[in-house]
């Protein structure tokens, strides 16, 4: 079951999200011609600044999500009750504690959008953002059961709905008129809408959470709660100094036009991101089911699996955007887009960083460890931003994203695999950086002799290189990958899913076909 319900989640994200990489490319083409690298800037850094707002919600989220795996796997309703109820309150004073913060944090905006002085409306725009994210906590508590329940592809297909709709409405708002307020406006109608029929869908679901009756948890399980929503408050407080201040600095020590140069790249990154995740992503709910009620061995085994899973796909993002990313801004939007190499280079190294541990992030956030190092967020945000603001001076932009690098190797790409693999397997951490060197180093040489052989074969920047260059990226290190690791226990149990898949595919159409014939 756990397999049957990860598949249905990574094959219906893929799929929706192809259209929608299709559609976003449309539309940031559509924006830039419409408006210009300004507003691109100004609405980069808006979503950044109230992405810092969103740090109140202090964890609470993961921290009861982790709570409903094992009440969903034991059926226990009150307890999932309990929660559910518990989460909507916290949502409910979190959406008014952050509509004070933001008029709060209004008058300060001015003084980090350096070059935003001919950008009208600035007000408005900021308190439709606010607005959004306001709308998006009275729903929290409903999509948290679903897709505890690995039930998240029931909601993709209406995301999917929602989502091409706003984005060609906001296309056909700004070949009309231009106008970045309508194009706000557009996107949070939708949300609204969005978010109530959704959450009825999960209300007709699980029909016994509309009780009206009170449901309380035990206090001990209280208390852990508390230190766990504690723990993630910090958690959420480093991870945003770390990956949410980026555009907040450059708009304040270079400028909001650089900010929209840097989201055309992160534009791009997150889209491939976002087709790729969901393999990872899509197996985070069974994860927690298994945590629930497998012991350490089968646990092990699933986590090599995912590993190798993980490391393959970001070498492969990492192989397409260091040979495809910069061409393709160049055919896409034209030339003078692009940041200097130094600064692309860094901006690849802190995806396949951040990317890399996604796997071993999973088990530890699957597994609750949250309190064990609890600290450690905030010691990487404090070496962030030091290391930032000092290479800023030097670097420029580059100097930014080479904190956010020195950070990261400092304190979470060695501290996450140890608690996991102190705490969930119970044996040494030495096997995970040796695999992880052997992944970075094949990932290394795997980008130099593709890179070699594209630009051997292929020349320009032309759509049809730009294909001849992506089949190049695919098809080489692929064979490369499957000839190294064909034999490894991890293929062939990936290998072995992927056969029954098709052989059950195989038996429903047979069985479709006799029952035809009588």
């Amino acid at each position: 079951m756990r397999t049957t319900n990860s598949i249905k989640n990574i094959t219906i994200v893929i799929i929706t999200q192809i259209i929608m990489t299709l559609l976003g490319f449309i539309s940031r083409k559509v924006f830039l011609d419409s408006l210009g690298t300004e507003y691109l800037g100004i609405n980069g850094l808006l979503t950044n600044v109230l992405a810092m707002l969103a740090l109140v919600e202090s964890g609470i989220g993961t921290s009861i999500v982790y709570s409903l795996y094992k009440p969903l796997a034991e059926n226990d309703k009150s307890k999932i009750i309990a929660l559910i109820q518990l989460y909507k309150k916290a949502y409910a004073a979190l959406a008014v504690i952050i509509l004070i913060l933001s008029i709060i944090l209004y008058p300060l905006l001015g003084n980090l959008m350096k070059g935003s002085e001919s950008v009208p409306y600035l007000t408005l725009a900021y308190f439709i953002f606010v607005a959004k994210n306001v709308v998006a906590y009275l729903n929290a508590h409903r999509l948290a059961l679903i897709n505890a329940d690995q039930k998240g592809y029931v909601l993709a297909g209406i995301d999917f709905g929602f989502q091409v709709f706003t984005t060609i409405a906001r296309i056909i708002v700004l070949i009309l008129t231009q106008n970045y307020i309508l194009y706000l406006l557009i996107e949070l109608a939708v949300c609204i809408v969005q978010n109530i029929y959704s959450g009825s869908v999960v209300e007709k679901r699980y029909t016994y959470i509309k009780t009206k009756e009170k449901y309380l948890i035990d206090q001990e399980e209280k208390g852990t709660l508390i230190k766990n929503i504690k723990a993630m408050f910090l958690h959420n407080i480093g991870s945003y100094c770390v990956f949410g201040t980026d555009n907040i600095l450059i708009a304040s020590f270079v400028s909001v036009v650089t900010v929209g140069l840097y989201s055309n790249y992160t534009m791009i990154i997150g889209q491939l991101s976002s087709l790729v995740t969901p393999i990872i992503a899509g197996i985070g709910a069974s994860v927690g089911n298994l945590i629930a009620t497998e012991k350490g061995e089968k646990q092990y085994s699933i986590f090599r699996v995912s590993y190798l899973v993980n490391a393959w796909i970001y070498s492969l993002c990492v192989i397409f955007l260091y040979n495809l990313l910069e061409p393709f801004i160049n055919w896409w939007l034209g030339t003078g887009y692009l940041l200097n190499d130094l600064t692309f280079i860094l901006i690849l190294v802190n995806f396949y960083l951040t990317g890399l541990r996604s796997s071993i992030g999973m088990f530890k956030s699957k597994a609750g460890i949250f309190v064990q190092d609890k600290y450690v967020p905030l010691i990487e945000a404090g070496i962030n931003l030091g290391a930032s603001l000092i290479l800023v001076k030097y670097l420029g932009i580059a100097g930014i994203f080479l904190g956010t690098t020195i950070s990261s190797l400092a304190t979470v790409f060695w501290n996450v695999p140890r608690l996991v693999y102190k705490h969930v397997f119970n044996m040494p951490v030495w096997s995970y950086f040796r695999n992880y060197l052997f992944y970075a180093m094949l990932t290394i040489a795997s980008c130099v002799i593709v890179t070699y052989i594209c630009n051997l074969l292929v020349n320009g920047n032309s759509f049809m290189s730009l294909i001849a260059k992506g089949i190049i990226c695919l098809i080489i290190p692929n064979l490369m990958y499957i000839i190294i690791f064909y034999k490894t226990k991890e293929l062939q149990y990936i290998k072995n899913i992927l056969s029954n898949i098709f052989l059950g595919v195989k038996i429903k159409r047979l069985f479709k076909d006799k029952v035809k014939e009588v």
